[in-house]
């Protein structure tokens, strides 16, 4: 009887297969009607007919805007770091969710400015540190709808905050001119 169960068993194995999709990984380079470029590791299904970006890889916009990082199905981040460069030569660097800037990232802006702090949804959010083109640091906060900054400067710790002053202070002090004579004058040289 023991027999017969084993026997059963092994037949209904065999009369099951699993069947497996077949799936083919590799590199390739891909243009779209519409201009975009992918250049990186992909993922083609023969069942479904689909490739799908999966991998390290480059996707770049007609317009010249480039995508960098791992891809998971068309999907760009996968809880990775990402990089994009925009054509008005601003970039990001940081997490990428949805389509989203998503937790701590850093934006350039093409002047040269950085932006670092957390994103949600694209949108800043909390503790902000600007640095402007000359270096200067500003440190602010960001609520949904608005931000500020103040200023970092070891300048601003020793300004008076107490003293009040009505004197106007002027920067470039021009000294006093004398005021020009009526009188002509003339010379004369001795011989």
């Amino acid at each position: 009887m023991a027999e017969e169960a084993l026997q059963s068993e092994t037949e209904v194995s065999k009369k099951h297969p699993v069947k497996e999709i077949p799936v083919v990984q590799d590199h390739g380079f891909f243009k779209h009607d519409t201009g975009d470029m992918y250049d990186g590791y992909f993922e083609a299904k023969k069942k479904d007919r689909t490739v799908k970006m999966h991998g390290p890889g480059v996707y770049t916009t007609a317009e010249g805007d480039c995508y960098t990082g791992l891809w998971d199905a068309d999907k760009l981040g996968a809880h990775e770091e990402v990089s994009i460069a925009f054509v008005d030569g601003s970039t990001y660097k940081g997490l990428f969710k949805d389509w989203c800037y998503n937790n701590h990232g850093g934006y350039t802006y093409p002047d040269g400015s950085l932006l670092q702090c957390d994103f949600v949804d694209n949108c800043p959010a909390g503790p902000l540190k600007l640095t402007d083109p000359n270096g200067h640091i500003w440190l602010g906060k960001a609520e949904p709808g608005y931000g500020w900054f103040e200023p970092v400067n070891h300048f601003f710790e020793f300004l008076d905050t107490t003293r009040e002053s009505n004197k106007v202070r002027r920067r470039h002090h021009k000294p006093p001119q004398p005021e020009p004579s009526l009188r002509k004058t003339s010379r004369t040289t001795k011989e």
